[in-house]
């Protein structure tokens, strides 16, 4: 029988271990805002200079990828996107790295390369510096490395925490650009949530072309998970970049994960996933710029299951979008049957407008 005095103590030590907990949260927050990554409008990226000082030709190629940080190969699926995964055995993500690795080297002597999901010190992909991996994958390139993505610790899902994350945008490139900057955009969420998510930006590199103008080459991942408000304040940012750098002439492209589909493109989706679908406009950043995509392929998958064809729900969301001083002459995506990511690469052939 309970007597009043033990009443008091059960209730005691609840009390106190209910303030425990509310201190640790505290302090973990605390901790996490105060070594939190906040990027600078604009800053300098480190650029490795391994190229020749060429002048840039006429005709250029480029392919951009979002390699899913060698995690997300055909047998994953992924918690955020309805699946139960949270990274893939090392076996697995060894294959997949072996793949993506080999995919790459059968780009080399292509212009420009940009990379999405590039991991440099994560436990969702076992720590492996991929921008070092890459680089001395394909030798002979100049290339840098934006970070948008820089979590000390995500403690979801409670029961298999994500843990640290630091990934990026990788771009590589045969000519020596006069500089490359990183640009940060509207974040995916504000604090606290936003401890735990990605601090979205883009990457330039610059090149004389000749009669005082430049080749800006832009690399960027925009937002996935919102109901379209986030996206909207980045396409904002890019769009005022994109008008400013025209007017005065230069020849732009960008390439990269818009996490949007094209313009006139409509696919049959479940919404399963609660991702807000939307398409880019047509006339971004304003009429007579040009969307150049590949829509008789798909170049990303969802991640609610592992990869069944005909069954997984694909869309387009991968392409380029080029200045109205530039001539689009081919597009392609390179189906490689989602083998070693949930997304594939796009291949573009342009003329710079002379």
């Amino acid at each position: 029988m309970f007597k009043i005095q033990d009443m008091k103590k059960i209730i005691k030590w609840i009390l106190l271990i209910v303030l425990f907990l509310i201190l640790a949260i505290i302090g973990f927050l605390g901790y996490l805002t105060l070594t939190d990554y906040r990027p600078a409008s604009v800053e300098t990226v480190t650029l490795d200079e391994n190229g020749l000082a060429l002048p840039i030709p006429d005709t250029l190629q480029l392919v951009t990828w979002n390699i899913g940080y060698c995690g997300l190969g055909k047998e994953q699926d992924f918690f955020f996107d309805g699946g139960k995964g949270v990274r893939p055995s090392k076996v697995d993500f060894q294959k997949y790295l072996d793949g993506v690795l080999s995919t790459l080297s059968g780009f080399n002597g292509i212009d420009f390369i940009l990379l999405q999901e590039v991991d440099r010190n994560s436990k969702r992909s076992y720590y492996q510096d991929q921008f070092y991996s890459i680089a001395s994958q394909i030798p002979g390139y100049n290339y840098a490395f934006a970070y948008n993505y820089k979590s000390k610790f995500i403690p979801q899902p409670l029961s298999n925490p994500y843990g640290r994350a630091e990934a990026g945008i990788m771009t590589l490139s045969l000519f020596q650009p006069t500089s490359a900057l990183r640009y940060a955009l509207a974040p995916d969420a504000s604090w606290p949530k936003g401890l735990f998510m990605l601090k979205r930006c883009f990457m330039v590199f610059r090149y004389p072309a000749g009669n005082g103008k430049e080749l800006v080459v832009v690399n960027q991942h925009l937002s996935a998970y919102d109901d379209g408000t986030v996206k909207q304040k980045q396409m904002d940012t890019l769009r005022k970049f994109l008008l400013n750098e025209y007017a005065l002439g230069n020849y732009v492209i960008v390439g990269g994960d818009w996490n949007q589909f094209p313009p006139d493109y409509h696919p049959q989706l479940s919404g399963a996933d609660g991702v807000v679908a939307m398409n880019v406009e047509k006339d971004f950043p304003q009429s007579g710029w040009n969307w150049v995509y590949d829509s008789s392929k798909p170049t990303n998958r969802k991640l609610n299951m592992p990869y069944i064809p005909g069954k997984t729900e694909t869309v387009v969301i991968d392409y380029f979008l080029v200045s109205p001083n530039i001539l689009p002459i081919s597009v392609e995506v390179i189906d490689l049957g989602f083998e070693h990511s949930d997304h594939q690469p796009v291949r573009v052939t342009l003329v710079l407008k002379r």
